[in-house]
C-alpha cells in the first residue's frame, strides 16, 4: 500500500492529509510532503490529518517525530489529528513539539483564533 498526501488550508490553518500506509520507503515521500508544505504555507502550525491513514510502522512513526523536531526548530508546531486506532506510544515523549487532537475539527476549533 502506498502513501498519498494532500495539502489544503482550513480556517487559515495549514493541513497536510495522509492516506494509505506510512512506513519503509514511504517515509521519504512523507518527508518530501512536509518540506513542500512548509515551503508553501504561512508561518504557524502544520496540522497532520491522519484520519485516512490505514497503518504505519515504527519507521513511519519515527518520521513523524523527526518532522515535529525539524518544524519545532522553526517554531512551527506539528499538530496530529485523527490518529484513531493507530498506535502512538512514542509521541508522549516528544511533547511539546508534538500536539495530538482526536480529530481535525477539534484541532481546528482549538487552534483557530477567535474573532
Amino acid at each position: 500500500m502506498s502513501l498519498d498526501w494532500q495539502y489544503a488550508t482550513h480556517r487559515d490553518l495549514t493541513v497536510l492529509t495522509l492516506t494509505g500506509h506510512l512506513g519503509g520507503e514511504a517515509t521519504a515521500r512523507f518527508a518530501g510532503a512536509v518540506s513542500w508544505v512548509r515551503a508553501r504555507s504561512a508561518a504557524g502550525s502544520i496540522l497532520l490529518d491522519l484520519t485516512g491513514l490505514v497503518s504505519w510502522d515504527a519507521e513511519g512513526e519515527a518520521a513523524v517525530v523527526d518532522a515535529a523536531h525539524r518544524l519545532g526548530t522553526e517554531d512551527r508546531p506539528l499538530v496530529l489529528c485523527g490518529t484513531g486506532d493507530l498506535p502512538t506510544p512514542a509521541f508522549s515523549a516528544h511533547q511539546p513539539r508534538l500536539i495530538v487532537y482526536p480529530d481535525l475539527d477539534t484541532a481546528l476549533d482549538s487552534l483557530t483564533p477567535e474573532g
